[in-house]
């Protein structure tokens, strides 16, 4: 379940009424709650004076804010708001869509084990253009057909190893990483995107992560050993934070650095490394094309719902909480600005120049049939729900014919592989149509017409 958690705004109704409409007179508050309605399961608010309130709740109006409040009192606040979220939910197992400040989350968020803060980092002036952006988004399904698209790009290029970076034409670039397990639908799962800021260091920086024992030189190193470390509840975990490459700082704590362990942790994080990443490279001449590519790759990926590591994931032993949460070896870039058409065509037209098909990464869906035994489209040339019902049919036939037990669909797939033109609803109700009993719904919202519906078929049913 995914429950969405707004903060409470100065600007208000002035008779009793519903939380949600109590608020409504801010804009900001009015965007976040729609986007919250679109995003998420349940919707509830932060309350400066009730604390925790469903958005049903009928209250007064009242004067007060948290960041009047003293640090003690915010404490006591935030107490009672973890109290009675425990109660509704599972801080545990539950995914939750922070959409308030600092004042209001930062006693809660250490309680909370799955969270989502798509503001984060961001001014109040700029909350209502990036709430715009996230409606827009969730409105159209972009964010998950991106992150389809992504992932289809670069899991068609040349895949490399370590040993093959001396083996690069190029200079300058950006690389994607893979690690083995992780899988995104049937294709291998992205799991970090880097860059280079100096020109002529893409090389360098591949050899930085794989090669050179030096963890204060590249931070995916640094951040692998922490998960080594923190999975094994060592407490090492804090001296491995320190930059023991500075003089300085190695004689000031000389006498808990041990230089022997250290050694023995680099040469873990590199055989780790070596044996579970593999990533492909395209490249990319300017400093400042490269970095607003690589954010936008790193916010695209973290911010679609669709994109999950899996259970068994190494990340998931890092103390960083936006690592373990994000599926991603990265912490900088996850709350930027994703990307849009034409950035994608950028890095289409950029990976062209590798070893890739366009045609076929365009053209080819998961689990195609390449003869179907079910027609598709009828013979007036009109998709009708029947036409949705027998593809999905087909795509659960070829799965089955696969050996697979089971076949996840997601309404935003079949409606980019169909090419259709706003028929989500139609989609929607074709798949619902085709469930049985023993099918499950393992993702869906209050309107039950999201691209990001998703239904577990078990094929021994089909």
């Amino acid at each position: 379940m995914r429950i969405a958690l707004l903060s409470c705004t100065s600007s208000k109704k002035s008779y009793k009424c519903k939380a949600s409409e109590m608020y409504s007179e801010s804009p900001r508050f009015t965007l976040a709650y729609k986007y919250a309605k679109m995003a998420s399961d349940e919707v509830y608010i932060l309350s400066a004076k009730y604390g925790l309130i469903s958005e049903d709740l009928e209250i007064e109006p009242y004067n007060e804010t948290l960041k009047d409040k003293s640090t003690i009192e915010r404490k006591e606040w935030s107490r009672k708001v973890v109290s009675e979220l425990n109660r509704l939910f599972s801080l545990e197992n539950d995914e939750f869509l922070v959409l308030a400040g600092v004042a209001y989350n930062e006693y809660i968020l250490p309680h909370l084990k799955k969270y989502d803060l798509p503001l984060r980092g961001e001014s109040l002036g700029n909350w209502i253009p990036k709430l715009r952006t996230l409606i827009e988004y969730q409105k159209s399904g972009k964010e998950h057909t991106d992150c389809d698209e992504i992932h289809r790009v670069f899991n068609n290029m040349q895949r490399m190893r370590y040993t093959d970076i001396k083996e690069l034409s190029f200079k300058n670039g950006i690389y994607i990483m893979f690690e083995i397990g992780e899988k995104y639908f049937d294709m291998d799962r992205v799991v970090r995107v880097g860059t280079h800021r100096a020109d002529n260091r893409l090389k360098k920086r591949l050899k930085d992560h794989f090669i050179r024992e030096n963890k204060d030189s590249s931070i995916f190193r640094k951040n692998i050993g922490r998960a080594i470390l923190h999975s094994k509840a060592d407490s090492y975990e804090t001296i491995w934070e320190l930059n023991t490459s500075n003089p300085e700082i190695r004689l000031k704590y000389a006498n808990i650095i041990n230089p022997e362990y250290q050694v023995k942790i680099e040469k873990e994080v590199t055989a780790y490394l070596q044996e579970n990443f593999s990533f492909v490279c395209f490249e990319v001449d300017t400093k400042e094309e490269r970095l607003k590519l690589e954010e936008g790759l790193i916010s695209s990926l973290n911010q679609a719902s669709s994109f999950k590591s899996s259970s068994s994931w190494f990340g998931l032993n890092s103390p960083n909480r936006d690592i373990a949460n994000s599926g991603l070896w990265n912490k900088q870039g996850l709350r930027g600005i994703p990307l849009n058409a034409e950035d994608i065509n950028r890095i289409k037209a950029l990976v062209s120049k590798e070893n890739y098909n366009p045609e076929y990464i365009i053209k080819t869906p998961v689990l195609r049939k390449s003869k179907p035994s079910v027609k598709v489209v009828n013979n007036t040339g009109k998709v009708s729900t029947q036409d949705i019902r027998n593809y999905i049919k087909v795509k659960l036939e070829t799965a089955r014919e696969n050996g697979l037990s089971y076949c996840d669909v997601i309404s935003g797939d079949i409606h980019r592989e169909m090419n259709l033109d706003n028929k989500m609803p139609s989609v929607c109700g074709a798949m619902y149509k085709l469930k049985s009993e023993k099918d499950e719904i393992l993702h869906t919202t209050p309107s039950g017409k999201s691209s990001t519906i998703k239904i577990r078929y078990y094929l021994n049913e089909c």
